[in-house]
């Protein structure tokens, strides 16, 4: 299992990873269908959004962003067309981004590595804390992956990584 401090330093290098698939893109860039179908790249960075939000809540921490602000991002939720209610600005989500994985960051400074190994409840089924926040971060680092070639559909197609 992962230890706490290379969690740490690998989130910190997919925060700054979100930040470059994003660099030069607009909201309407982020509005962009890939066909024939899937979600935007606006609906991706709100569900990692909401699946950093579930990290912090999972060490024990308190997210600075409301869950139930994130109806749209949710999993299974429908793909975003365009424009609307409870669809966030590219920047506000970055900026939320960076509030969430600061509120890990400080969780997990505050913890040790026998605080992993605590049985915890998740659906009905017991696991050790950091099998879950294993999960928590496989999930995380999937749908980052969608990110370049979703910035590929906005014409960015340039090395980021």
């Amino acid at each position: 299992m992962i230890n706490i401090p290379d969690l740490k330093k690998i989130l910190k290098i997919e925060k700054e990873l979100i930040h470059q698939q994003t660099n030069g893109l607009i909201q309407s860039d982020t509005l962009i269908q890939p066909q024939p179908g899937g979600n935007c790249m606006n609906w991706v960075l709100g569900h990692l959004l909401e699946s950093q939000i579930t990290m912090v809540e999972a060490l024990g921490g308190v997210s600075p962003i409301s869950r139930n602000e994130l109806n749209k991002y949710g999993r299974e939720s429908d793909p975003i067309l365009g424009e609307g209610e409870g669809i966030f600005a590219l920047d506000t989500l970055l900026i939320n981004h960076d509030q969430v994985h600061k509120a890990i960051l400080t969780r997990l400074d505050e913890m040790n590595e026998t605080d992993m190994e605590h049985e915890i409840l998740e659906h009905e089924r017991s696991m050790k804390l950091g099998w879950r926040v294993f999960f928590l971060h496989f999930h995380y680092t999937y749908h980052i992956g969608q990110l370049e070639q979703l910035r590929q559909l906005a014409g960015k197609t340039e090395k980021v990584i």
